[in-house]
């Protein structure tokens, strides 16, 4: 019993001797030792570790977790790492000081590894768009250890210095060409010619689109190009037949009435605003009424169609009693028909008997274009049908004032 006793007490003196000295942890250490040691013994065991970090400066997320706590906390007096919760304090620079202190800006505590290269570059001065978001980084920050990201100049001849140099088709330097790439070059193609070229400045399009930079661009001029059709055209203008364009009558800008379709066609051209292009005249080759260069085509109908009035017979329309004016009677419907002749005022009676004849029953002499009824309503005959009518009189006037209907009564 005696020896428990001592054994007991001199542990009790032992362990009040220990605490009454300073801990390895600082003077100012308060947190209580259960956190991280047991009563098995003083050595720090993960598994029982239970000190919530997030109430300092750097929860532990990601990989932090798994870390020894040594590698951060090189002493045991944790509170010498105050302040120094920057990834720099931990992490050795391998960019150089050339993207800052703060590694959270690229990259997270799961992994080093960045995703988002295009999404961070959205942020300086130099937006990757187009075929440099999927450029390699080394290609434009070069470096020794291919991890320095200096601030690059953000325009085009920064990094295509030498391309616009080393270009002969076109010679670049010689034409005085801007170094902005993007004003002839578009930024989403994958190669500066074809395609990739920006012709902004002149739509290349339908039948423009193949066509040789040459044949525009004669003896190595490409700065003072005029952009009027006439310019590169003037041999089609000059040749063109249906109709003739040379002489005047059509304006030397092509576009009033052509597309840049090939082959010149559709044809857009506004007849209207001159003479109205309507049924029959609709798909009328240019050169039918346009046989010469002479703009001042006549609008008048019997201008181009004297050989169809003259030979018409039935009726014949040479002779006093019908216009050349084809309108009075005719639309443009091909054929002729229908007529919509207003046989008023010449020969007023339209109804009755009258209504169903043929222009030749009456008209059988087509000099003749009286109003008449005595020419086809005999004297004898009716002499004797109008026998015992009080105030008859074989004169057209009679008829009309008696007949206005053209029936047999009045």
């Amino acid at each position: 019993m005696r020896i428990l006793s001592y054994i007991i007490w001199s542990l009790l003196i032992f362990f009040i001797g220990n605490f009454s000295k300073e801990s390895p942890h600082g003077k100012d250490f308060k947190l209580s030792c259960n956190i991280c040691h047991t009563t098995d013994n003083w050595s720090f065991d993960k598994k029982n570790y239970s000190f919530d970090h997030s109430t300092t400066k750097l929860p532990l997320n990601g990989q932090h977790k798994e870390v020894n706590c040594r590698l951060c906390h090189k002493s045991l007096v944790f509170s010498e790492i105050k302040g120094k919760s920057d990834c720099i304090n931990c992490h050795n620079d391998i960019h150089q000081q050339t993207v800052g202190n703060y590694c959270d800006k690229c990259h997270s505590t799961t992994s080093w590894i960045v995703n988002n290269i295009t999404q961070i570059h959205q942020q300086n001065r130099f937006p990757l768009l187009g075929v440099h978001s999927i450029t390699e980084c080394q290609k434009c920050h070069k470096s020794e250890s291919l991890y320095r990201y200096d601030v690059l100049g953000v325009e085009c001849v920064d990094c295509h210095k030498s391309n616009y140099l080393a270009t002969t088709k076109p010679n670049h330097v010689a034409a005085g060409f801007s170094t902005d790439c993007s004003t002839c070059h578009n930024i989403y193609s994958y190669q500066w010619g074809s395609s990739g070229f920006n012709h902004n400045i002149f739509p290349l399009t339908q039948g423009h689109a193949n066509v040789a930079c040459t044949k525009c661009h004669v003896n190595g001029n490409f700065s003072s190009i005029s952009t009027d059709c006439y310019s590169c055209h003037q041999n089609n203008y000059n040749s063109a037949t249906n109709p003739v364009h040379s002489g005047g009558c059509f304006s030397k800008n092509c576009l009033n009435c052509h597309t840049t379709a090939p082959g010149w066609k559709p044809v857009t051209f506004q007849h209207n605003a001159y003479f109205s292009l309507t049924l029959g005249h609709t798909n009328v080759q240019c050169n039918k009424c346009h046989t010469n260069s002479n703009c001042t085509a006549p609008t008048d109908c019997y201008a181009c169609h004297k050989p169809n009035y003259d030979a018409t017979t039935t009726p014949k329309h040479v002779s006093p009693c019908y216009s050349t004016n084809c309108i009075s009677c005719h639309t443009t419907n091909p054929g002729w028909k229908p007529s919509t002749f207003q046989h008023q005022p010449y020969f007023p009676i339209s109804s009755g008997k009258h209504s169903g004849f043929t222009c030749i029953q009456c008209h059988t002499n087509p000099n003749d274009c009286s109003f008449s009824c005595t020419v086809c309503h005999g004297q004898s005959q009716m002499n004797n049908s109008h026998s015992g009518v009080s105030g008859y009189s074989w004169v057209s006037t009679a008829c009309y004032s008696c007949h206005p209907s053209g029936n047999g009564g009045k």
